[in-house]
């Protein structure tokens, strides 16, 4: 087996979890946008019958002005800080994250060893 085709079988499912994923949110989304315009509408008929059409747009718009508002007042209260700019040296000189640094190095370098070993053998390998 080829270092590529190992590669493929291993991402081929994630990204197959993904994409179905993401066209399940899709529909999600779109279902959702129906629903809230099918929603809007019978609130509208209501307040209509029940107060006259402009006052219902009113209140209908004021609705979905309060909603707005309550979002934007989540997003802005929810969202990340700025993170100070650091020492790129200072980072690399620091004891966590050199050791992390190190360790993912000698992963990199046993996986390049380990296929440098496998070419160099003509694929007779034990898979």
């Amino acid at each position: 087996m080829r270092l590529t085709e190992l590669a493929e079988a291993t991402i081929h499912p994630i990204v197959a979890r993904l994409v179905r994923r993401a066209a399940l949110f899709a529909a999600l989304g779109l279902l959702a946008i129906v629903t809230l315009y099918y929603v809007s509408a019978a609130g509208t008929v209501a307040l209509a019958l029940e107060y006259g059409p402009v006052t219902a747009y009113l209140i209908m718009g004021g609705i979905y002005a309060l909603l707005a508002i309550a979002v934007a007042i989540t997003l802005l209260s929810t969202r990340s800080r700025a993170v100070p700019a650091q020492d790129p040296v200072a980072n690399a000189l620091s004891s966590t994250s050199s050791s992390r640094n190190m360790q993912i190095a000698a992963l990199i370098e046993a996986l390049m060893l380990g296929y440098t070993l496998a070419r160099k053998s003509g694929g007779k390998g034990i898979l």
